[in-house]
């Protein structure tokens, strides 16, 4: 495969590409260009960033080629005010993952931007998401999204540590996480 500029995209190589970053036909053109036959990036070893301006079909081709969304919903709202049919792409088995775009419209920590995608699920999606669904967000559908899930993503035998511990006084499990602050992290 090939990306716009014509650069050759090795089979091994995982892409991560801000598409359909917007709310008009021209985002969403980004994504129909990048699933062109020709040039095809649509498949396990790649991620979308954003889209926002992805149609439930799109959510659809991207499931039955294993393609991630990674969620922005911060920059999103404040760029776009709106953000990706997340519970469409759920519902489409689309794996879903959780990143914080950039600091100037996003947020400055992924702690800030779980908390925003929270109180999303909350006041717009009717709880759609269980805590531990926006935390696997985070940890191992991120690492789905990345390609390195045979690295980290999972507290499993033979996979690597990779560990934050957040105190847990006022809440257990998810949602210690949920609503953590930064001070909330003891290592």
């Amino acid at each position: 495969a090939t990306v716009d500029d014509g650069t050759a995209v090795p089979a091994d190589s995982a892409y991560f590409g801000h598409v359909a970053e917007g709310i008009n036909e021209a985002a969403r053109n980004e994504f129909l260009c990048l699933a062109a036959k020709t040039n095809s990036v649509i498949g396990p070893k790649s991620a979308f960033v954003h889209g926002i301006a992805l149609t439930p079909q799109d959510l659809s081709l991207m499931a039955t080629a294993g393609t991630s969304l990674v969620w922005s919903p911060r920059s999103n709202v404040s760029l776009y005010g709106d953000t990706a049919l997340i519970p469409v792409a759920r519902r489409s088995n689309v794996n879903l993952a959780l990143g914080t775009d950039w600091l100037i419209s996003g947020s400055m920590n992924l702690l800030r931007e779980l908390r925003c995608a929270d109180d999303l699920n909350a006041t717009y999606f009717d709880h759609y998401f269980t805590d531990e669904e926006l935390w696997m967000m985070v940890t191992y559908n991120a690492a789905v999204a990345s390609g390195v899930d045979d690295v980290v993503g999972l507290l499993k035998p033979g996979l690597v540590a990779d560990l934050t511990i957040y105190n847990g006084a006022t809440h257990k499990d998810p949602r210690a996480l949920l609503d953590a602050a930064p001070a909330d992290v003891v290592l």
